[in-house]
């Protein structure tokens, strides 16, 4: 960190965070910043600054950031070992890495520190909905296992992205339909949607065809479903 001051007196000073969370400061000697982000760090420091001195101010910013080792194990494109910056997240692992390969699943990534599971990070929330609400911020030894993907369904027909999508257990045809996209403008007033599921019991395929308005699109989701919205002839 480097920390300027200024007003009754003008200097700046340089120094390293130690592992236990403390910086040496002149005047001010040392500070705990353990656990703390940079911003609330910022705000201890200023409010300390004010109590302690008349006519000073403190201004701190980074100027080097330490590497942190972390794992990508599971069905990772990459396996392995990772340096990355202290403050890199799963997102960042996951591009820095390369993400998933074939198998692995984009929405049960495990994240495990010190031996425990402390989070499960959903990657379409980024993917689909451009957030970075839930991401997680790694630190040092942290785990990052990717299993293999449970559940898919295949989505296709009158819709803007065709494709194989993952689903979680409770999702239904509602999203489905939002992982593809949304209806395509090649669609009638009320299209038809059909639905392919796979029945156990009878060791083949069932169809069930519902109407987007009329119906109800809470139909839960079934492993190795196969939906169709249908579109307006020559447009489809």
């Amino acid at each position: 960190l480097e920390v300027n001051f200024y007003g009754s007196k003008n200097f700046s000073h340089s120094a390293y965070i130690s592992r236990e969370g403390i910086l040496n400061l002149p005047l001010l000697g040392p500070m705990n910043f353990l656990g703390l982000t940079f911003q609330q760090a910022k705000e201890l420091l200023n409010k300390k600054v004010e109590n302690d001195f008349i006519g000073l101010e403190s201004y701190m910013t980074l100027s080097e950031l330490r590497s942190i080792s972390v794992y990508v194990l599971g069905q990772a494109y990459k396996p392995g070992k990772f340096s990355v910056s202290g403050l890199s997240t799963v997102t960042n692992l996951l591009f820095v890495s390369g993400g998933v390969n074939q198998e692995g699943s984009l929405r049960e990534i495990e994240i495990r520190r010190d031996n425990k599971l402390i989070a499960k990070y959903d990657f379409y929330n980024f993917l689909m909905k451009g957030s970075l609400e839930f991401d997680v911020r790694l630190q040092d030894g942290d785990v990052v296992f990717i299993p293999f993907i449970e559940n898919k369904v295949k989505v296709g027909g009158a819709i803007k992205r065709s494709g194989l999508f993952e689903f979680k257990e409770g999702e239904t045809l509602e999203d489905a339909i939002f992982f593809g996209g949304g209806l395509s403008i090649a669609t009638p007033k009320n299209p038809r949607i059909e639905i392919s599921s796979i029945n156990s019991q009878a060791s083949k395929r069932q169809l069930v065809y519902m109407d987007y308005y009329d119906d109800d699109l809470s139909k839960k989701l079934r492993n190795g479903d196969s939906i169709n919205i249908q579109g307006l002839s020559g447009l489809n």
